[in-house]
Order: C-alpha cells, then structure tokens, then sequence
C-alpha cells in the first residue's frame, strides 16, 4: 500500500478562491494509474479550504460565524474532492469520497472503513475538513488524515505532492538561494513567516517526521512532476526524503 497526499498549493491556486489546478491533477492521476499498489489517496484544501476558514475565524469556539464558515468550508472541500473524483474516475480509477468531518470528532477517530473498500478494490479519498472539536469548530488537515492512516496501515510509502521541488531551507520562492535538502533527519530552521491555517511547511515536516519514526518512508515532490515518484530510491530522484 501506498498512501499520496495530494497538496493544496499543486492541485488549486492557493492566492484565488475555487480556483482548481485541472491539468495538474490530470497529469498526477495519470501518473499514479501506473502503481501497481493498493492506494489512499488524501487531498489538501488549498483555495477551497483556506481563504475561507480565514476569513470565518477557523479554527475557533463555536459561534454564528464560525458555523457558517464550516458550512461554506466543508462544501467548498466536497466541491474540489468531486472534482479530483471524477478525474480519478475518468482514467480508470474508482474511488469513494471519505470527508473526515464523518470520521473524527472530537478525540475519536475511526478509520476503519478505509480498509473495507480497499478489499473490494476501491480506492479511498480523503481530505482536509472541518469538524467537530468539544465546543470549537475545528480543521482537520489533509497532512493530520495521512499520518492516522499511517499509523494504522502501515503502508509501504507515503508521497506527498507539493508545488515545489522539495523542502528547503528557507522558502524559494522568496529566497532565489534556498538550498533544497534532499534527505532530512533531524531538525531545521525554515524562514516561514506566515504559516496557513494548517500550519505551513514547518507542521506539514512535523507530520512527516512523525510518520518517519513510525519506520515508515517519506517523500515530498513536485506535483508539476509526478513521474519523479518513479525514480524513488534511485542516484536521479528529485525530491526529500524524510
């Protein structure tokens, strides 16, 4: 088994509200029909996640506001899950759509229907939501799916696709010298000023991290590029490995 997180920066325009990265997810999809592996697949919110929990107060106590913004929120995140569904669907992989908003809440997590569609041949999909959290309305992220589902799966890789090359040591796309670090193993310090609402690029290594301690190994590549998951493991892999 494989599990693939599939970033909200890659598959959306993060800085434009809805705006949906098409191609891109086609030329992933496309990609991915080549494993001959069992598969989860999990998806960021990007756009259709995130400019709206901020502008909601999300994460935050139950109100009016914040309830609305959940609403608006979680079916912006169904609009976009439809959508990579039906790309998924339309190369001939056929997936069923898991919202963690009906599998977390509170301090309960129950991942155990995933692996009754994997043995029917399904592939299952998840992605970042809003939920239920005591008496906040909470964000579940993409990355916090991918690493309970390693936890509980164990599978052989988990791959996660981003917009750019790799992690770095500070951001690139700021810093024309930002040096990508290939493998990591311990700490770093990364230049991040302004995280997302899930916590940018220093929570999305923690999570990486966590699931490399539980020996299991970890990949983050450009989803402009999603061949390079072939190369995994060989001298010409672009890419980090935690």
């Amino acid at each position: 088994m494989i599990v693939i997180k599939l970033g909200g920066s890659v598959i959306t325009q993060k800085s434009e509200y809805k705006s949906f990265n098409g191609a891109v997810v086609e030329k992933i999809v496309k990609t991915l029909k080549g494993i001959n592996d069992e598969m989860i697949i999990v998806h960021g919110g990007g756009s259709f996640g995130h400019i709206k929990a901020k502008e909601y107060g999300l994460p935050g106590y139950a109100s009016k506001e914040t309830i609305i913004g959940m609403s608006i929120v979680h079916n912006d995140m169904a609009d976009l899950n439809l959508k990579i569904s039906q790309i998924l669907y339309s190369n001939g992989i056929y997936s069923i759509a898991l919202p963690v908003s009906s599998l977390v809440y509170d301090n309960k997590k129950n991942y155990t229907v995933f692996r009754r569609y994997l043995q029917l041949g399904i592939t299952p999909v998840s992605y970042g939501d809003t939920y239920i959290h005591g008496n906040k309305i909470g964000i579940y992220s993409g990355d916090n799916i991918v690493y309970d589902v390693a936890r509980r799966f164990h599978p052989s890789a988990v791959v996660f696709f981003s917009d750019v090359d790799g992690i770095y040591d500070k951001n690139p796309k700021t810093n024309p010298d930002a040096r990508l670090l290939k493998h990591i193993t311990g700490e770093f310090q990364h230049d991040e000023m302004i995280p997302d609402v899930t916590g940018g690029i220093m929570n999305k290594y923690r999570k990486m991290k966590n699931i490399s301690d539980l020996g299991i190994p970890v990949y983050l590549i450009n989803g402009l590029y999603p061949e390079r998951i072939y190369n995994i493991g060989k001298n010409n892999f672009t890419g980090t490995v935690v």
